[in-house]
């Protein structure tokens, strides 16, 4: 049978003094004597007394709690972004709840409602793949609760980000494949109105355009996900046709994974017929054969800074202004696309 939770009624009774002078006591309030104060944390100790959250957010109009949406809890990216979002929610003695989206619309809709539910504090969002209204996201605003949206976010929502500098990255990408030599370089891209694609086309076009490159727009090829499946079944189609390119960058690791694997279904060489090139940096791209070059987003960087960021509207309202922080990546060079030995 579960034992009923012990309420400061209860501790109340069992001193025979006040509800109120047993609050203030678990509080440390000076009103009350030191004495009283000790006896009654004592007894709240021995007798396994906790505030109930939802009576404190009631009372105080605060949760210390924070929400955190993600597409995926699985992938790497997001898995250290939220690690490093929970260090400085630690240090400023709130907890984080976690939930996955699973790159539903639904899913992230009824997300947010929980978390709006529960009274949350804040909320840090990164949004999914299905997502293309912003209603429920623009109810977080209306109702007052400080939001940050990190990674995947969108121009028409007036909100402090959190982003990669994605397309300066994209750009170093096709030009360190154009210093390789390739010539025909695909890009594998996913829902058109992530801003994540939108950006990375942006810096892969720009490197085209600069090294007098032609733009076959049948070397762009949109997936309808970011899966290593999508791509794969992609590239079959792209290498069976007469648009062969030398070189494919997808603009997530899964996506330079299943390119790698209808490459070799195809028995090309990498990097030597096809160079790859992936985005994100996972632990699956450094140990696959040959390992993926790819992008450090510096995930701990933005968790932490999308973090410090709701803190700011959280703590200080009046001062917090909407802004948007970029953060710069780094290539990682690996046997995928490097072609230095050729």
């Amino acid at each position: 049978m579960t034992q009923k939770a012990i309420t400061i009624k209860d501790l109340a009774e069992k001193l025979n003094i006040s509800v109120s002078t047993v609050s203030r006591a678990l509080k440390d309030n000076p009103e009350i004597s030191q004495q009283t104060r000790k006896t009654v944390q004592n007894l709240a100790k021995e007798l396994g007394y906790k505030p109930n959250p939802i009576a404190v957010a009631l009372k105080t109009h605060k949760s210390n709690t924070i929400g955190v949406v993600v597409p995926q809890i699985v992938n790497t990216f997001f898995a250290n972004v939220v690690k490093s979002i929970e260090e400085v929610a630690d240090k400023y003695g709130y907890n984080v709840l976690v939930s996955s989206s699973n790159e539903s619309f639904e899913k992230e809709k009824k997300n947010i409602d929980i978390f709006l539910a529960n009274r949350c504090d804040g909320i840090i969002l990164s949004i999914s793949k299905t997502t293309t209204s912003y209603k429920h996201i623009q109810n977080i605003q209306t109702s007052g609760i400080p939001l940050v949206l990190f990674d995947r976010t969108a121009k028409e929502l007036e909100v402090s980000k959190v982003v990669a500098d994605d397309a300066e990255a994209a750009y170093k990408i096709v030009q360190h494949l154009i210093h390789g030599g390739a010539r025909k370089i695909a890009l594998l891209t996913g829902p058109e109105h992530l801003s994540i694609g939108k950006n990375r086309m942006k810096g892969y076009l720009k490197a085209m355009t600069q090294n007098k490159l032609e733009i076959d727009t049948s070397l762009i090829v949109r997936c309808e996900d970011f899966t290593v499946k999508s791509a794969k079944a992609a590239v079959l189609r792209l290498l069976d046709s007469k648009h062969m390119p030398d070189a494919i960058f997808g603009i997530n690791d899964d996506m330079a994974i299943g390119a790698m694997e209808a490459i070799k279904e195809r028995e090309l060489r990498i990097p030597e017929d096809v160079a790859i090139f992936g985005f994100s940096n996972s632990k699956r791209s450094r140990y696959m054969t040959p390992s993926i070059s790819t992008i450090d987003q510096f995930p701990d960087k933005i968790g932490a800074t999308a973090a410090e960021l709701l803190f700011e509207q959280i703590l200080d309202p009046k001062h917090a202004k909407i802004r948007e922080e970029v953060i710069n990546c780094e290539l990682i060079v690996r046997e995928s696309s490097d072609r230095s030995y050729l």
